[in-house]
């Protein structure tokens, strides 16, 4: 039985573009199930869903990207040279055979948009977890600029070493992630967290700011004749960690939705 911890032997590196990037490769199935991360985070964060993840009838990969984890450090992380590099890994390890189901939590989520625009041939389906949305800055902006700019320059000042979220506030500035986003069109699956109060101070976590969350999301699939939504206010952002067995559903119901297709 596979541990819930990640050790030497479950971890692999492979060099793409001259770097190391690491990954797990669990379980066998007719899909391949792609996982996303965070912000700074990679293989390490989904430690304790690993052993379930083994479980499912899917081949799943979790990989760090660069710069994160025991992956090597670029200077261009941006999401289409992130999503280059994702692409060679999945050729090297040959995991580019089956059909992907891409999953993405939280900022991993606009890495999956813009994998499936540029790759739509090889995509069955999305999950997207708690994702982060290109238009959440302005739209908190709206709700009111002072507070939402006091609270950015409090978030910058706490993640200013972390180059990945310096990525995420120039994709809130330029609102826009790719020209193509098939998140209308591929079967898709996401989940919001509604949870108030997360923290005692950002806006985001204000009622006001949670209402914008889930309109954002919403407006992911609301042209999408094949997608489900589970909002829910029994986990916070960290979807995977707060409520594993929602993210095991969200999963499954991309599988069901997907044998039924």
């Amino acid at each position: 039985m596979l541990s819930a911890f990640v050790s030497a032997q479950d971890t692999r590196l492979v060099t793409v573009d001259n770097i190391k990037l690491e990954y797990i490769d669990i379980g066998a199935g007719d899909y391949t199930l792609l996982v996303e991360s965070g912000v700074g985070m990679g293989v390490g964060y989904w430690q304790p869903l690993l052993a379930d993840l083994a479980k499912l009838n899917v081949r799943t990969i979790v990989y760090s990207r660069a710069g994160n984890g025991q992956s090597g450090s670029v200077d261009d992380i941006s999401l289409q040279a992130s999503n280059n590099r994702l692409a060679q890994l999945l050729k090297i390890i040959k995991a580019d055979d089956n059909k992907l189901i891409l999953l993405g939590h939280s900022f991993g989520a606009l890495h999956v948009r813009t994998f499936a625009g540029s790759h739509p041939e090889k995509v069955a389906g999305i999950v997207l977890l708690d994702p982060s949305h290109e238009g959440f800055h302005n739209a908190l902006s709206a709700l009111d600029k002072d507070w939402a700019d006091r609270d950015n320059s409090r978030l910058n000042k706490m993640l200013q070493q972390q180059p990945e979220w310096q990525q995420l506030q120039q994709l809130y500035h330029r609102n826009a992630v790719a020209d193509s986003d098939f998140t209308q069109e591929l079967p898709a699956v996401l989940v919001t967290s509604s949870r108030l109060n997360e923290s005692n101070w950002w806006i985001g976590h204000s009622p006001q700011g949670k209402k914008v969350w889930r309109q954002l999301h919403a407006s992911l699939i609301d042209k999408n004749p094949n997608a489900v939504h589970f909002v829910t206010d029994k986990s916070g952002h960290n979807v995977p960690l707060d409520d594993k067995a929602l993210t095991l559903k969200a999963i499954d119901t991309m599988l069901l939705m997907l044998s039924a297709g």
